[in-house]
């Protein structure tokens, strides 16, 4: 069973969750796959539940180990980068920020191990985003498919002496035309300097401006064939498929979240790529759906995939 996209609404997550849980004790589903971006509601502040749905995830997981996985998001991410992530004027990031306080150790630890891609024996691949420019290279995918987090931010922070960052946060202060102290206590709810983070966003700023880190950007925040074109992307597609293959069985199919869908879902690349709508990214809303399908049956097509799409409204 997958679902994307949650975005803080705790409704729709206890549905679905409710859902797998009463196919599971039925022996119909055997795996709950979330595709990421279970972060960061725009609405009220009472109605983002992205912190409550991430701790239920996580004792969920505990549970039932071999039947819970979650995918990196493109709101995830900037959390284990100490950056903002923003839309317009709206600033996603602090209020997660500040509702972490004393699960914040536990919860980053556990964003930083999401894997990005998952693959079945059917030959379908599942991911956040979707391809883009880099899959077309194999050392920039290769080194993408063993990332880590903390080794870039290791390697920024020992480039960093403690004498040299007073002066590096004044001067990212004076660029960004806020004093470093608000920055800090807005974006990560940093209070004082005495705080062992209280220079994380000054590493992640610096972080961020890597070349490498713009190819993990990239794949994140893709937007697949409206920002490539049908040609283009089709091509990125088939070297993500292809290099996802190498070792196992052929991925034909990719399956991601991360774009608005009209009525839930939309099939793309040549019937080689499913996107699915589970929640605010359906419209309308009451569209919004959920995918079940076979991981040991051989799967072609994307279009072979849509007998498993399900309303959520329609089953609860």
């Amino acid at each position: 069973m997958v679902v994307t996209d949650l975005h803080g609404n705790w409704r729709l997550y206890e549905r679905y969750r409710e859902l797998f849980l009463a196919l599971y004790q039925q022996g119909l589903a055997q795996r709950l796959v979330f595709t990421g971006d279970l972060l960061h509601h725009m609405g009220p502040e009472e109605e983002d539940r992205s912190l409550d749905i991430v701790l239920n995830l996580m004792a969920l997981q505990n549970q039932l180990p071999n039947a819970i996985f979650v995918l990196l998001g493109n709101h995830e991410l900037p959390h284990l980068y100490h950056i903002p992530l923003s839309k317009g004027d709206y600033v996603f990031t602090p209020r997660f920020e500040s509702a972490l306080g004393s699960q914040r150790q536990l919860v980053m630890a556990w964003l930083e191990g999401l894997p990005f891609y998952a693959r079945t024996q059917a030959g379908v691949a599942l991911c956040h985003a979707g391809a883009f420019p880099g899959t077309t290279d194999s050392d920039v995918l290769m080194d993408l498919l063993f990332w880590s987090h903390r080794a870039l931010l290791e390697e920024v922070a020992l480039q960093l002496p403690e004498d040299a960052r007073p002066a590096l946060r004044e001067e990212l202060g004076r660029i960004l035309g806020v004093p470093y102290p608000t920055l800090a206590r807005t974006y990560l709810a940093v209070t004082s300097a005495e705080d062992p983070r209280y220079d994380d966003f000054l590493l992640g700023q610096i972080a961020t401006s890597s070349s490498r880190f713009d190819d993990l950007w990239a794949a994140f925040f893709t937007r697949n064939e409206r920002e490539y074109g049908e040609e283009r992307y089709g091509a990125m597609l088939t070297a993500l498929l292809a290099r996802l293959s190498q070792g196992y069985t052929s991925q034909r199919v990719l399956v991601t979240g991360h774009l608005t869908c009209r009525n839930g879902y939309r099939i793309v690349a040549d019937d080689r790529q499913l996107r699915l709508a589970s929640g605010i990214h359906a419209e309308p809303l009451s569209s919004c759906r959920y995918l079940l399908f076979d991981a040991g049956r051989p799967i072609t097509r994307a279009s072979e995939l849509l007998p498993g799409l399900g309303d959520i409204f329609e089953q609860l």
